[in-house]
C-alpha cells in the first residue's frame, strides 16, 4: 500500500504532455534540469511561451568541459539553450585561483574556449542559441557562495560571446532572481524553486521572442 501511494504521488507530480513541434533543446547542468519532473523546468517554460515543445537533456552535476557538449543530439531545433561552468569551477579549483578553468570555458574576450566554440557550432548547424548565465547567491548563502565572483566573470565573458554573433543571445538569470527572495530558491539554496524556474524561463522565453 505504501509503495502504491508513493507511485500515485509521483505520477501526480509528473508534467502534462507537451504540445507542438519540439523546437527547443536544452543542454547543461542541474539549473536547467531542476523541476523537470513537474514540467516546471526552465527550458519547458521558455518553450511553452514560444508555442513549441522542448527536449531537456541537461544532467545534474554535469561539467561543461567534460560532458555537456555530448548531451547534444541532432534535430531540427529552432533554439538550443546552453548553460554550464559552475560544476567545473567548483570541482576543479574550488572557486579559488580559477583562471585556467575560466579560460578553458571562455577566454576573457569572450571569443575562445569550450563554451563559445560549442555555441558557434550550434549556429553553424542552423540553430539559434541561448547562453544562460547563473543567478546570484541568496542572502542566506548557499553552496556556491564562494563561486560568486567567478560566476559573475563567466557571465561577463559569455555576454561578449553573444555580442559578437547574431545567432547567439546571452540571458542573465540574475535579472530574474532577487537574492533577497528565498522563495525563488530551492531549499538547498543552489537550485531554483518552481517559482524561480518560472521566472528564469519567462526571461529566456522573452529573449527568444525578441531575438533577431
Amino acid at each position: 500500500m505504501r509503495g502504491a501511494l508513493a507511485l500515485i504521488v509521483l505520477l501526480g507530480a509528473c508534467a502534462a504532455p507537451q504540445v507542438g513541434p519540439v523546437g527547443v533543446l536544452a543542454v547543461g547542468d542541474s539549473v536547467l534540469a531542476w523541476n523537470r519532473l513537474s514540467g516546471g523546468d526552465i527550458p519547458r517554460v521558455a518553450a511553452t511561451q514560444a508555442g513549441v515543445a522542448s527536449q531537456n537533456r541537461a544532467v545534474l552535476g554535469a561539467r561543461f568541459l567534460e560532458t555537456v557538449p555530448g548531451q547534444y543530439r541532432e534535430g531540427p531545433w529552432d533554439w538550443v539553450i546552453v548553460n554550464g561552468g559552475a560544476n567545473d569551477l567548483r570541482g576543479t579549483c574550488g572557486c579559488d585561483g580559477c583562471d585556467a578553468t575560466l579560460d578553458a570555458l571562455v577566454t576573457p574576450g569572450g571569443q575562445g574556449g569550450a563554451m563559445p566554440d560549442f555555441a558557434r557550432d550550434m549556429v553553424a548547424r542552423d540553430h539559434k542559441v541561448i547562453l544562460l548565465g547563473y543567478y546570484g547567491t541568496s542572502v542566506a548563502g548557499g553552496p556556491f557562495a564562494d563561486c560568486a565572483d567567478e560566476l559573475s566573470e563567466l557571465s561577463r565573458r559569455l555576454a561578449l560571446t553573444a555580442a559578437a554573433d547574431p545567432g547567439i543571445t546571452f540571458v542573465d538569470a540574475k535579472a530574474a532572481i532577487d537574492p533577497a527572495d528565498l522563495g525563488l530558491y530551492a531549499p538547498d539554496l543552489a537550485h531554483p524553486s518552481a517559482a524561480g524556474s518560472a521566472a528564469i524561463g519567462a526571461l529566456v522565453g522573452a529573449a527568444m521572442r525578441t531575438a533577431p
